[in-house]
């Protein structure tokens, strides 16, 4: 038991788990694009990891001290294998991440709940389509907003009772979240479909169905692991799935 709990501290409490699977989303986009380069890989990690550990413990010094570590290795990375552009692109998403939950900032986008969901979606998109990529692509934009919001809103679900300010289960209630949810990841797979090559789609809409399923069975009842490790892992598996698929078909 010891041993589980030291393991869900190193993996899942570091932000280490969430930011190796959203590094795979990255990967994922970057390899249907043709545009993967290892660098590239280790900077969405790195910043991914940053950002996260920014938002959770940005009051530590611990956390401080990591921040500048991972931000030094970035510099580095970026001057060596890519140009001022991307840098320019990364300080914007480091500014638009650094928002979301920063107390020394007046504005704290964490606390307006309603817009707050929408607000991860739009800088998963940013971080993983916006930054990497030489040309923006809005399609791609759009089907990784639609799926981070949709596999968020559970996670809204889950904090119905931690939070003490409106949710969208408060206003919405729990089920409409829920009808929220399908309706866009629905959307991202309507998307997926029309854009992306064929067995980048049936990776996709693989995944999309688990998170269907996964937000159908969300409630405040679940244990943690069923949000931190479960839904997390949605973003993982597109990736995942087109190895299998690679391998075996």
């Amino acid at each position: 038991m010891n041993c589980i709990n030291v393991l869900k501290k190193l993996v899942i409490k570091s932000q280490f788990y969430v930011s190796f699977c959203a590094t795979l989303l990255g990967i994922f986009v970057l390899k249907e694009q043709e545009s993967y380069q290892n660098s590239l890989a280790i900077i969405l990690f790195l910043t991914f990891w940053n950002g996260y550990i920014f938002t959770v413990f940005h009051k530590k010094k611990d956390a401080i001290f990591m921040n500048l570590v991972g931000f030094a290795i970035i510099f580095f990375l970026i001057f060596k294998f890519l140009n001022f552009e991307f840098f320019f692109k990364w300080l914007i998403i480091l500014l638009l991440g650094s928002l979301y939950n920063a107390n020394f900032f007046k504005i704290n986008l964490r606390e307006f709940s309603l817009i707050k969901t929408f607000y991860v979606g739009f800088v998963w998109a940013m971080s993983l389509v916006w930054l990497p990529l030489k040309h923006f692509h809005l399609e791609w934009f759009l089907i990784i907003f639609f799926f981070i919001s949709g596999i968020t809103f559970p996670f809204e679900i889950r904090d119905l009772e931690r939070d003490q300010f409106p949710t969208l289960p408060k206003v919405l209630g729990v089920k409409n979240t829920k009808y929220l949810s399908y309706v866009f990841l629905i959307i991202s797979s309507v998307l997926a479909v029309q854009f992306l090559k064929l067995h980048f789609v049936i990776a996709y809409i693989i995944t999309l169905i688990f998170g269907i399923i996964l937000s159908y069975f969300s409630s405040q009842k679940r244990p943690d692991w069923y949000y931190s490790f479960l839904l997390e892992s949605l973003s993982a598996l597109p990736f995942l799935i087109l190895i299998l698929l690679k391998y075996f078909c």
